[in-house]
C-alpha cells in the first residue's frame, strides 16, 4: 500500500509542512553515501571477528542491516510520490525516526556484542568505529534533530555497557569521553538542524522572489504598453520596433521614413514637440493625442537627442486618460441621472454670486413622497422615477440654467441674472409636469414636489447661506401643503427648526404610548341612531399638549414613519371595535403610503382575527390621490381587503379629476361626500345639485353616501331631503377620546339624537311656514 493513500495527524500550517518536506528530502536524498558507509564498516568488522563469533550471528547482523538499509531505500521512493500538502508526509517522518532508532540500536549492540570478546587492538578498533558511526548517524540525520538524537541515543548504552564491562580505570575514563562526546553531538544536531531551517527558509525565500521578479518581467514583456523609437536628423521615424508598428496599426515597412511629427493630432503639444526636435532640446512626458483607425488613442513620449538623430520612449497611456476623464465626470455629475452633482453645482452657484453683480436665482426642490415610494415598491422602481423626475426637470428649463441633483430625491436649479423674472413661472411648470403621474413599468406612481426659492444678494451673499434660506424655503412648502413654491422669508429659520423638533419627538412617540385615537359618530339620517364612529389620530405631547394631525402627519410621510404609524391605527381601532356595541361600525383612513406597504393586508388580517371582530363592521377610507398613485397595484390591494370582508369607502368624492372613472373600477361600498359640497348646501344650489347627483349616483350603484362637516341643522335638514344615508360633523359631536364616547355596549345617544331630531321636524315646519319648500324641491 502506498503511504501518501494514508491520513496521519492532523492539520499543519502550510510552511511548516513545507519545512518537513524539505528536511525529509534531504535526509533521504544521501542515501547511497550513508548506505555504502554502512556497508562497509559491517563488512570490516565481520572480517575481523570471523575467527571469534559464529558465521550465523555475523550473517543474522548483516541481513538486518540490509532489511534496514532496503526498508530506507523504499521510503525513498515512497517519498518521491509525496507533496508538502500531502497527509502522507507524516507517516514518512515517523519511519525516519523508527529507522534512526532502529540503525543505531543494531549498531550499539553489535559494538557491545564484540567488546566483551575483543582483545586490546581489536577493542581500539571498536572504539574508533563506535566514535565514527555516533558522527556519521548524526550527520546523516542532521535535518531531522529528532531522528538524529533517536539514533544517538540508540547507540550510547551498548557502548557505555562495554565500557563498564572492562572493570578498569580506562573504560571509565573512556566512558567519560563518550558523555562528553554525546553532549557535543547533541549540540552539534540543533545548530545544524537549526542552520539547515534558516537556510531552506532563505532558499525558498529567495526562489519565491525570482518567480515574481520573472513573472513581471513577462508581464512587461506581454503586456506592457511601453516601445521605444528612433528618428533621424530630419524628424522621421527609422529601425521601428514591431511594437510601435503594431500600435499605429501599420505595417512596419510603411513606419519607415515617415515623419514622426504628423503620426499626431494637431495640438499645441504637437508644435511644442516640434520646437523640441528642431531646437534639440530633450522633452519628458509630453502627451499627444493621435488618431487610430477613427479611434483617438494618448500617447506619453520622452526623447532625448543622440549624435545622428533622436531616441525616445513611448507609453500608450489612452486607458489611464479614459479613467481620469471618467473620475472627473463622477466627481462632477451624478452617476444616476447625469445631471451635474452638489459639488459642480456649489461651484457654479459660486461663480454666480461672485460676479460683478452677484445676482442669482436658486430653487432647491425635492419629489414629495419620494421615500415612501423607494422603500414600498424598491429602490429598482425609485431609481427610475428619479431619472424620469430628473428629464422632466430639465424640460422645464432653458439652455442658461442649470439642474444638478444634490443626493437622493434633492434636486436644485441655478437661475441666472438674465432670466430671474422667470424664476417663478419656471417653478410653476416644474410643478405641473412632475404633478402628471410617471408611468414606470408595471407602476404609475404620482408624486409632486415641494420647491424653495432664494435670490441673491438678497437672501445671501455666499452659497452656503443662500442654499441654507433655500432649503428653509422649501421646509415651509412642505408644511403648507407641498406641491408648491415658496419664496424665502425671515421667520422661515424658527419654522424649520420647529419641524426638526417635531421630527426628532415623532421618531419616539409611538414607544412612549403619546399617540391615542380619538373617534367622530356617524349618524343615520333615517333612523337618527350612531351608526359608528370614524378613528382620528391625535398626538399627545407632554410638552405641546394635544397635536392635530394636519402637523405631524406630513412629516410622518417625509420620514417614512406614517407605515409604522398607520399599523398602530388599525391595531387600535379595530381593538376598540371589539370592546362596542355590535351594530357600531368603524371607518379608519388609509394613506397612499399604506396602500404600497406589503404588510398592510397582514395587519389587518391579523387585527381582525386577534380581536375577534366581524370584518363587516370594518370600513377603510381611501382618498382619490390613493388611487392616482400606481392604481393599478392599489386596485388589486383593494379586492385583496375586500375579500377580507371588510368596507372601502372613496372619500372626498368630487374633489379629484376621475371619481367616476374609479368608481368604475372598483365596488366601492360607501361614497363620502367631502366638506366642500355640505358647507353651503342649505344657501347655494349647485351645492345642492351636486349632492342630490352624488346620492342618485350611489343608490344606483347600490353604495351608501356620507356627508361629512355637517355642522348646522339647516343642513342636516337639507342632506335628509336629498336622501344622503349617514352624517357626521361638530353638529353631533366633535371627535372625543374613546372613554367619552356614551353607551358604546348598548344603545346609541338617544337623548342627544333625539333633541337634534326635534329641532330638524322643528325646522321643517319653520320651512313650511315660509313656503320654502317648493324652492327646495326645485333644487
Amino acid at each position: 500500500m502506498k503511504i501518501d493513500t494514508l491520513r496521519v495527524g492532523g492539520a499543519r500550517d502550510s510552511n511548516e509542512s513545507w519545512l518537513l518536506h524539505r528536511q525529509l528530502e534531504e535526509n533521504l536524498g544521501n542515501l547511497r553515501p550513508s548506505a555504502a558507509g554502512n556497508i562497509i564498516n559491517a563488512l570490516i568488522c565481520s572480517a575481523l571477528f570471523i575467527s571469534s563469533v559464529s558465521p550465523l550471528v555475523i550473517g543474522a547482523v548483516l541481513v538486518t542491516l540490509t532489511m534496514l538499509l532496503a526498508w530506507r531505500a523504499r521510503t525513498a521512493r515512497d517519498f518521491a510520490e509525496v507533496t508538502p500538502d500531502s497527509p502522507a508526509l507524516d507517516m514518512v517522518r515517523r519511519r525516519v525516526n523508527l529507522l534512526a532508532l532502529s540503525l543505531g540500536a543494531l549498531w550499539g549492540l553489535s559494538l557491545c556484542a564484540l567488546f566483551t570478546i575483543a582483545t586490546t587492538e581489536q577493542q581500539m578498533f571498536l572504539g574508533i568505529l563506535a566514535a565514527g558511526m555516533m558522527n556519521a548517524g548524526t550527520v546523516t540525520f542532521r535535518t531531522r534533530a529528532r531522528a538524529a538524537r533517536l539514533y544517538l541515543l540508540s547507540i550510547i548504552p551498548g557502548l557505555a555497557v562495554s565500557f563498564l564491562m572492562t572493570n578498569s580505570m580506562s573504560g571509565v575514563a573512556a566512558l567519560g569521553l563518550l558523555i562528553c562526546y554525546s553532549a557535543f553531538l547533541s549540540s552539534q544536531i540543533s545548530l545544524a538542524a537549526q542552520r539547515f531551517d534558516m537556510a531552506a527558509r532563505r532558499e525558498r525565500a529567495l526562489e519565491e522572489s525570482n518567480a515574481t521578479v520573472a513573472l513581471l518581467l513577462n508581464d512587461f514583456a506581454e503586456q506592457g504598453s511601453d516601445w521605444l523609437f528612433e528618428l533621424d536628423r530630419d524628424g522621421c521615424i527609422r529601425n521601428p520596433e514591431q511594437r510601435l508598428a503594431q500600435a499605429c496599426q501599420r505595417p512596419i515597412e510603411t513606419v519607415v521614413g515617415k515623419s514622426w511629427i504628423k503620426l499626431f493630432d494637431p495640438s499645441i503639444e504637437r508644435g511644442q514637440m516640434a520646437a523640441h526636435i528642431m531646437e534639440g532640446r530633450a522633452f519628458r512626458h509630453l502627451i499627444l493625442s493621435l488618431t487610430i483607425g477613427q479611434v483617438q488613442h494618448w500617447w506619453s513620449i520622452s526623447a532625448r537627442p543622440v549624435e545622428d538623430g533622436w531616441r525616445g520612449v513611448c507609453t500608450d497611456i489612452t486607458a489611464q486618460r479614459h479613467a481620469e476623464e471618467r473620475v472627473s465626470y463622477m466627481a462632477h455629475y451624478d452617476g444616476l441621472t447625469d445631471l451635474p452633482n452638489r459639488f459642480l453645482f456649489n461651484e457654479s452657484l459660486y461663480h454666480s454670486l461672485n460676479q460683478k453683480d452677484g445676482v442669482a436665482g436658486l430653487m432647491c426642490l425635492d419629489l414629495d413622497n419620494f421615500k415612501v415610494i423607494n422603500d414600498t415598491l424598491g429602490h429598482p422602481v425609485g431609481d427610475r422615477l428619479l431619472k424620469a423626475a430628473a428629464r422632466r426637470i430639465q424640460s422645464c428649463v432653458g439652455d442658461t440654467e442649470l439642474v444638478a441633483r444634490l443626493g437622493g430625491d434633492e434636486f436644485a436649479v441655478l437661475v441666472p441674472a438674465s432670466r430671474l423674472d422667470q424664476i417663478d413661472t419656471i417653478a410653476a411648470t416644474i410643478i405641473e409636469k412632475l404633478s402628471v403621474p410617471f408611468a414606470l413599468g408595471d407602476h404609475d406612481v404620482v408624486i409632486g414636489t415641494s420647491i424653495g426659492i432664494a435670490v441673491g444678494p438678497d437672501h445671501g451673499s455666499d452659497t452656503d447661506l443662500l442654499m441654507r434660506n433655500a432649503d428653509l424655503a422649501l421646509y415651509s412648502a412642505k408644511a403648507l401643503g407641498r406641491n408648491r413654491a415658496i419664496r424665502f422669508e425671515s421667520g422661515m429659520d424658527e419654522a424649520a427648526q420647529a419641524r426638526r423638533l417635531i421630527e426628532l419627538d415623532l421618531r419616539s412617540a409611538l414607544g412612549k404610548g403619546e399617540m391615542r385615537l380619538h373617534y367622530q359618530q356617524l349618524v343615520d339620517v333615517v333612523t337618527g341612531d350612531i351608526s359608528g364612529h370614524e378613528a382620528l389620530i391625535r398626538w399627545e405631547h407632554p410638552d405641546r399638549g394635544i397635536v392635530m394631525p394636519n402637523v405631524f402627519i406630513p412629516v410622518a410621510e417625509d420620514t417614512g414613519l406614517i407605515i409604522q404609524i398607520g399599523e398602530w391605527v388599525i391595531r387600535q381601532a379595530i381593538a376598540d371595535l371589539a370592546t362596542w356595541d355590535e351594530r357600531l361600525t368603524v371607518s379608519i383612513n388609509l394613506s397612499p403610503a399604506q396602500m404600497r406597504s406589503s404588510s398592510l393586508i397582514g395587519t389587518i388580517a391579523h387585527a381582525i382575527a386577534a380581536n375577534a371582530v366581524d370584518p363587516a363592521r370594518i370600513c377603510f377610507e381611501i382618498t382619490e390621490t390613493v388611487l392616482m398613485q400606481d392604481s393599478d397595484a392599489n386596485i388589486e390591494t383593494l379586492h385583496m381587503l375586500r375579500r377580507l370582508g371588510v368596507n372601502i369607502a372613496l372619500d372626498d368624492f368630487g374633489t379629484g379629476y376621475s371619481s367616476l372613472n374609479y368608481l368604475r373600477s372598483f365596488p366601492f361600498t360607501k361614497i363620502k361626500i367631502d366638506r366642500c359640497f355640505i358647507a353651503e348646501i342649505d344657501s347655494r344650489e349647485d351645492c345642492q345639485a351636486i349632492v342630490r347627483s352624488v346620492v342618485n349616483l350611489a343608490s344606483s350603484l347600490g353604495m351608501k353616501t356620507t356627508a361629512e362637516g355637517v355642522e348646522r341643522e339647516e343642513q342636516m335638514t337639507m342632506l335628509k331631503a336629498q336622501g344622503c344615508d349617514e352624517v357626521q360633523g361638530f353638529l353631533f359631536s366633535h371627535a372625543v377620546a374613546r372613554e367619552e364616547l356614551s353607551d358604546l355596549r348598548h344603545a346609541p345617544d338617544v337623548e342627544i339624537i333625539d333633541r337634534r331630531m326635534m329641532e330638524m321636524a322643528d325646522y321643517e315646519e319653520r320651512l313650511k311656514s315660509r313656503s320654502e319648500r317648493p324652492k327646495i324641491k326645485a333644487a
